[in-house]
């Protein structure tokens, strides 16, 4: 099998899908020995051979910008921009068996190239549909524009994955919503659930148990950004006054100087240097909550997930697919963030109060099943799993 992989921000170092998308390839290749080049944008590190990179127009002022009208400003005339890059890049679609897209953003693209070289389309859908901005969790004054722009995407969108031989969904819960956006029935077997693979340095982690009798370690861990609550958690944290402290491992956000402020401030507070994401495992397994206030619609929510294979206690919401990732864990604590922010801030507050003074430990049969949760992400399973998505 020979595949080329259309996803624009490949080898960017941020961002959850191209995680996804390199560990796919990764074992598509090394797994079921399958040949798959890349197609992407340039402006990310070198992720090796295979690789066709596109560069940004000479008229965008940065790497990020473009990036920003890709993901936010989409349209007609930068869909045959890209056609047209394609073209120049000599890039050969009819080298290849399939195409297939784990980026929503390069859909309307991996689309052309599929049918200029009447070769099928598979797609791996890892964002909610249809996209919008969350104007009550964004606060910007562009949020009602930026979506009517957004609602112009869902034509071309919805053609896409209508087209799409078979579109994978990276949780239940973005499964229904794109059946339910292209407006496919119940039973269509177009449409199936693929967990995306964690990583063997997450799959052989250590997991310590949670301590009980130390003062509680709190870990954040994701964007500084109201979109993931850490404004939220802020709030709520000025609310205790208990045996417990708060590292902050933030990705760059609009809120990053807020935080930084406050962090430096108290001495209960740390904001933590980013790391390799190899490293993750060991700086989760080294706190004994995690806590993950996202007010937006998770398409899986991989901090949750993470923090969940290694047995920490969860704070989390009720967001998308947060849900299912949480199901019967005992070590869950959920709340529902779809209130205002002091209402919201209040329950986050009792939350972690209750995982702070009352934790909670695995019983033997809990732990048997938590060996069940994680067959769904392991290397192993996923390889079976892509394997039936492109023998169907």
């Amino acid at each position: 099998m020979r595949l080329l992989l259309v996803s624009f921000f490949y080898e960017h170092d941020h961002g959850g899908a191209e995680m996804v998308a390199r560990e796919a390839r990764r074992l598509m290749t090394e797994k079921l020995g399958w040949e798959i080049d890349v197609l992407c944008l340039a402006g990310g590190p070198d992720r090796g051979a295979g690789i066709h990179r596109i560069e940004p127009p000479a008229w965008c002022p940065g790497g990020q910008w473009f990036k920003r009208a890709v993901l936010f400003l989409a349209n007609r005339q930068l869909d045959r921009w890209f056609l047209r890059a394609v073209q120049r890049a000599r890039v050969r679609p009819k080298n290849y068996d399939a195409i297939f897209c784990p980026d929503m953003n390069a859909i309307v693209l991996a689309r052309q190239l599929a049918e200029a070289a009447d070769k099928p389309l598979f797609t791996w859908c890892q964002e909610v549909v249809p996209k919008r901005i969350d104007e009550q969790s964004t606060r910007t004054l562009l949020a009602p524009m930026m979506n009517r722009w957004l609602t112009a995407r869902d034509k071309p969108w919805r053609e896409a994955l209508a087209a799409s031989r078979r579109v994978a969904s990276v949780s239940d819960f973005i499964t229904r919503r794109t059946r339910k956006y292209v407006g496919a029935s119940q039973g269509s077997g177009q449409f199936v659930t693929l967990y995306p693979p964690l990583e063997e340095y997450f799959v052989k982690a250590q997991r310590p148990p949670v301590r009980t009798e130390a003062d509680a370690r709190v870990l954040f861990y994701g964007r500084l950004s109201t979109e993931k609550g850490i404004d939220l958690l802020l709030r709520a944290w000025r609310k205790l006054n208990l045996p417990a402290t708060l590292s902050i491992l933030g990705m760059d956000g609009p809120l990053r100087a807020e935080v930084e402020d406050i962090a430096a401030a108290r001495d209960d507070i740390t904001l933590l240097d980013p790391v390799p994401h190899a490293e993750v495992p060991a700086l989760i397994a080294a706190h004994d909550i995690v806590c993950c206030p996202s007010r937006v619609e998770e398409s899986l929510c991989r901090t949750v997930l993470e923090a969940r294979w290694l047995e920490r206690t969860i704070v989390t919401t009720q967001s998308g697919a947060i849900p299912e990732v949480i199901r019967d864990y005992p070590l869950a604590h959920s709340i529902n963030v779809r209130t205002d922010d002091l209402e919201a801030a209040n329950h986050l507050a009792k939350a972690l109060q209750n995982a702070i003074q009352s934790p909670r430990a695995f019983k033997a049969p809990q732990r048997a099943a938590e060996s069940d949760f994680r067959k769904r992400f392991l290397p192993e399973t996923f390889v079976v799993g892509i394997r039936a998505l492109f023998d169907d």
